[in-house]
């Protein structure tokens, strides 16, 4: 019994990729695809992420640290790399002080550390980028300076943040090329 059903199933796939094989169907004739010309511009830029103001150079984007580290994420160069430009150009400012904050997730102290840590973290960052270390101060603060109410969620997440305070500038020097 087992042989006969052994046969009928080997006889069974034979007959079937045989049937495969042998069965020829006639191919479909298809003009081919017109040729496309594609073109793509690139998007317009979006809005600066670093705006030199009197007093700071504000950011719109947020500076990403590990989670209960100093380390900078990978994702923050781009806009460190823009307050170095930005900086370069603007050789007037004399001193930067690097504010580092947090909310009041965990103890106080610790966060102060933390803070403080963030923003000799961010100025390495920038001073490995070009910029004089004598151009640049940071303060860790803390959750002692709040921009938003740390009940909430989002609160909290406002008031994790580096902020970039012109301490001190001199004159805007203007280059003249004589004709």
């Amino acid at each position: 019994m087992r042989r006969m059903r052994a046969r009928w199933l080997w006889a069974l796939s034979i007959g079937i990729a045989g049937a495969g094989c042998s069965a020829i169907m006639p191919a479909a004739k298809q003009d081919p695809f017109p040729v496309m010309n594609v073109t793509a511009e690139r998007p317009p830029p979006g809005p600066d992420k670093v705006i030199l103001t009197p007093s700071n150079i504000a950011i719109t984007d947020k500076v990403q640290f590990e989670l209960g580290k100093a380390d900078l994420k990978p994702m923050s160069f781009p806009l460190l790399d823009e307050v170095v430009t930005v900086m370069k150009a603007n050789p007037q400012i004399e001193l930067v002080e690097i504010g580092g904050h947090t909310d009041i997730t965990g103890g106080a102290d610790l966060n102060r550390r933390l803070s403080q840590a963030r923003a000799e973290s961010v100025m390495k960052y920038l001073a490995a980028k070009g910029i004089k270390a004598s151009r640049l101060t940071a303060k860790g603060f803390g959750p002692d300076v709040p921009v938003a109410d740390n009940a909430y969620p989002d609160g909290q997440e406002a008031n994790r943040r580096v902020e970039f305070l012109i301490v001190k500038q001199g004159p805007k020097k203007t280059v003249v090329k004589d004709e």
